[in-house]
């Protein structure tokens, strides 16, 4: 009976911590739609009062290389997530399996390390933006430069999230590719044979 109990009330970790990085992806996704459409709509003002109305408005530069910035920031996360950032996988695949773990978690150990620094850094950098003021928008450049240091910060999340994932991945391909570009693969290897 007490084993029974204990089976039923342990929990898959794993899946605690895909469906979190899941639901994090859903939350993170939401601002970098958000951010591209204003990015697009404030661009296609800019060049709309420019060059049709000839009365430009000055702020529409600024506001969209701002939002630029923090959807790029924020959409690096999400490519972590997805494992679709680009690397260098040829040697890798061809070398066994423990051993290949063990580069891709020291890999990401180098990665999270530079996370932090960009973090903590980020956070000074963003700190000394509070006595600037953008000069088109007249607003404190510490928000802009927020972009730095919480985009960093969900990269970390979302990068250790994917290496406790990969202690149960046992398949290298898996562990280095998204599922989507797994899935092609495997679809072009049936083709080939």
């Amino acid at each position: 009976m007490t084993d029974k109990s204990n089976t039923q009330n342990n929990i898959d970790f794993f899946k605690v911590i895909s469906k979190a990085g899941d639901l994090l992806e859903k939350i993170i996704s939401v601002p970098v739609f958000v951010f591209s459409i204003a990015m697009t709509v404030t661009v296609l003002l800019g060049v709309f009062f420019r060059y049709l109305l000839r009365t430009p408005l000055g702020w529409t530069e600024e506001l969209s290389r701002y939002l630029m910035i923090w959807m790029a920031l924020l959409s690096v996360a999400l490519c972590i997530w997805r494992h679709e950032h680009v690397g260098v996988t040829l040697f890798i695949k061809k070398i066994p399996i423990k051993i290949a773990k063990a580069i891709v978690l020291f890999s990401n150990i180098l990665v999270f390390y530079f996370l932090y620094v960009l973090t903590k850094y980020g956070f000074i950098m963003a700190d000394k933006g509070k006595y600037q003021i953008s000069s088109a928008l007249n607003t404190t450049m510490k928000w802009w430069l927020m972009a730095v240091p919480v985009s960093s910060i969900v990269c970390m999340v979302f990068l250790a999230c994917k290496m406790f994932l990969d202690i149960k991945r046992s398949d290298i391909e898996e562990i280095l590719m998204s599922e989507e570009v797994l899935d092609a693969v495997k679809r072009e290897e049936k083709l080939d044979i």
